[in-house]
């Protein structure tokens, strides 16, 4: 046990006081954690974008009641400040649960929902504070910082407070820097995400037939929800239906002011002029609403982001040879309309429809399996489909990550099913990360999700009950944010944990694109590798991705600062117009990391056994595989689609993983749990030396229980 937990301990042991401690964002904060021994939150980022880290409320030997907490104003160069409304708290709701997703996870309380104090969709005050701590336990608060995308460059400084009952009182630090560049407000990174038709509905109101609900109702919470997830840096399936029509004429006026804002940037989004990436058709078969859709769609300058989901895991939602008949139907409205499925090349290839197929998702399985038909990397494979102009390459995630199960109760566990990306709530925050580095790595255009509100669904309360297809959370990415549950007086989508670990991922990408796009792709690369080598061989210490982010943007700086020595801060950088070589072109190993300036320190942790054939693989890609071509680390805005229709998941059950070197324990974003400050004052060094013997910290394996939420 490190030195500052034995004094923690200790200090429980002896009938210590509440007490506050900081965490990084990639991070799971629960209930029977120990406090740590961070006191200040040291987060650095890029104009225009998201960065959290979380403050821990341990409530000592009694328990804290009444804990209340208060944004800072973040004050920087030349007294430029980013004001509190651009730094957004919640408290971090917990969910228990029942089952494991996989056997190397634990059941009982997670925590997952973000419970605004103010939220980000309709600005109102919200029921996050106060809230109690109980003795012996831990809470946590989740601090949301928006760098406003002209913030000069440099460090920031303010002061987060937190109090409770009993006079307690307690500031925490905060010291932000901000990088000399700029993310996009449009992520590079295309997606789609799906939503239940009446999902929100659903979730708000009890759905379709609810007297605010009907086709109107409908149609505002798909708005209400691409808008939060373009915030989130994400496009959900936005489309309700077509545009009416009378005859042959279509209104297209009234459709367009519906949904044209999602498509053009010009939505009530906080991240300014962000829009979707793709576009999923929804509306009738007929070839008429095809041709009419596309013709509007390339008037608009819309239609090289559409598509038609044409299948979805076939045979499982349509036989192989319906692909073609569809195809054919579209092709004939409009020969450039897209259409995608989800499938292999391979299978595409056997089943003789991949020339109907213009955009290809595999699951991420699939594209590099642990053994068997697609075990090891796939991804070559892709390369001659892709050298056709139009083609697209997406992928996805599904229950394979945590070993797929049909029933409602308990399921059969294997190793196969540890160490995948994946998105369940009781997964390392690392591994709901992680596909975005696993996506520049790869050269995947585009990311997939088949449903974000599926446990809104037939009564269920998603607050308490996430358990579907074997895993904690899968298809459901936020809770509905009714008004008896978090105050105020509009519902409003709340975002999980593991939806800002998405946007954390896409942001990470942007990191990654740039260095490339400045024409050191060998180097993203190989601080992409230092995160994640394969979809099942992801880092098991956050503080590698904090260093590979360190690392990049240092990068950045240096190839944007033309005279040595000269002030970062004098060369701002707009990640969506990079100069330099093409992105994609990689260095002549890419495998070779380049001046890194996060080396891992002596103690790093040896690579898992499959990390090092993937670092190699990897560079033969960058090499060999026509990445300049397809331009993997820039995708087009059309990349992506939407996945699954059904509520049927597929059949798969595995998975295991491997760690990665953990960077040097010199940088900390935010300090983490090893730092050399206490919690509260003096460490207990004599008292904390001659307990160690006696103090064991232990690791709850198993419970059960209803759900619930707090």
């Amino acid at each position: 046990m490190p030195f500052a937990a034995l004094s923690a301990a200790l200090a429980l042991a002896l009938g210590a006081s509440p007490s506050v401690y900081v965490q990084h964002a990639t991070a799971k904060i629960r209930p029977a954690d120990s406090p740590g021994s961070a006191t200040t939150a040291v987060i650095k980022a890029a104009r225009n974008e998201f960065e959290a880290f979380q403050v821990a409320v341990h409530g000592g030997s009694a328990g804290l009641t009444g804990v209340q907490a208060s944004a800072p104003v973040l004050v920087g160069p030349g007294g430029a400040a980013i004001p509190a409304a651009n730094v957004r708290l919640y408290r971090e709701a917990l969910i228990t649960t029942r089952y494991a997703s996989t056997q190397d996870v634990s059941t009982g309380a997670w925590p997952d929902a973000l419970v605004p104090d103010v939220d980000e969709t309709a600005n109102e005050k919200r029921n996050a504070f106060p809230f109690d701590v109980p003795a012996n336990e831990t809470r946590a608060v989740w601090v949301e910082v928006l760098v406003p995308p002209d913030a000069p460059a440099g460090g920031y400084s303010g002061s987060l407070t937190v109090s409770g009952g009993g006079g307690f009182s307690a500031t925490v630090p905060v010291a932000l820097t901000v990088w000399p560049f700029t993310l996009p407000s449009t992520a590079s990174l295309a997606s789609t995400f799906g939503q239940g038709w009446d999902g929100l509905c659903q979730g708000y109101w009890g759905g379709y037939s609810a007297s605010q609900c009907g086709d109107s109702g409908v149609e505002r919470t798909h708005q209400q929800l691409a808008a939060f997830m373009l915030d989130h840096r994400l496009s959900v399936d936005l489309v309700y239906t077509g545009p009416a029509r009378s005859g042959s004429a279509y209104d297209w006026s009234s459709w367009d002011a519906k949904y044209g804002p999602y498509f053009d940037g010009t939505a009530p989004t906080r991240l300014a002029g962000a829009k979707q990436t793709l576009i999923r058709y929804v509306w009738d078969s007929q070839q008429a609403s095809y041709s009419a859709w596309a013709s509007h769609f390339k008037a608009q300058g819309w239609f090289d982001r559409t598509f038609d989901y044409t299948c979805d895991e076939p045979p499982a939602t349509c036989a192989w040879a319906d692909i073609n008949t569809r195809a054919n139907l579209i092709y004939g409205a409009d020969p450039e309309f897209r259409t995608l499925v989800t499938t292999t090349v391979q299978q595409a290839q056997q089943q003789g429809v991949l020339g109907s197929i213009d955009i290809l998702a595999p699951v991420i399985n699939e594209m590099h399996d642990k053994s068997g038909t697609f075990g090891g990397d796939q991804r070559s494979k892709y390369d001659a489909f892709l050298t056709t102009p139009g083609k697209k390459l997406l992928w996805y995630q599904s229950c394979m990550s945590e070993g797929c199960s049909s029933g409602s109760g308990s399921k059969g566990y294997d190793s196969y099913s540890t160490g995948w990306a994946t998105l369940m709530i009781d997964a390392p925050a690392l591994r709901n990360r992680a596909q975005e580095w696993l996506s520049f790595l790869y050269g995947i255009e585009g990311e997939l999700y088949w449903e974000t509100t599926f446990a809104f669904n037939d009564g269920n309360d998603p607050w308490t009950n996430q358990w579907y297809f074997g895993g904690n959370g899968d298809g459901t990415l936020f809770y509905p944010g009714k008004t008896s549950k978090i105050g105020g007086t509009t519902p409003v989508p709340v975002a999980s944990i593991r939806l800002k670990m998405l946007r954390e991922g896409m942001e990470d990408y942007e990191y990654l694109k740039l260095v490339s796009d400045l024409g050191d792709a060998a180097f993203a690369r190989s601080q992409a590798q230092k995160v994640a080598t394969t979809p099942y061989s992801i880092a098991s210490d956050p503080a590698a991705l904090y260093s590979a982010r360190e690392a990049l943007a240092q990068r950045i700086v240096e190839l944007t600062v033309a005279p040595a020595g000269a002030d970062a801060g004098s060369a701002p950088v707009d990640a969506s117009r990079p100069a330099g070589p093409d992105a994609a072109a990689p260095g002549p190993d890419a495998a070779a990391p380049g001046p890194d300036a996060a080396a891992p320190g002596p103690d790093a942790a040896a690579p898992g056994p499959d990390a090092a054939g993937a670092g190699a693989d990897a560079a033969a890609r960058a090499a060999d595989t026509g990445e300049a071509a397809r331009d993997a680390a820039s995708p087009g805005p059309d990349a992506e689609a939407t996945h699954m229709i059904d509520a049927g998941r597929p059949t798969d059950v595995r998975d295991s993983g491997a760690a990665s070197p953990r960077p040097d324990a010199a940088f900390v974003e935010p300090p983490i749990a090893s730092s050399c400050q206490t919690v509260a004052g003096a460490p207990f060094a004599s008292l904390a030396i001659l307990a160690a013997s006696l103090l064991r910290r232990r690791r709850l394996t198993s419970a059960t229980g209803t759900g619930t939420a707090s």
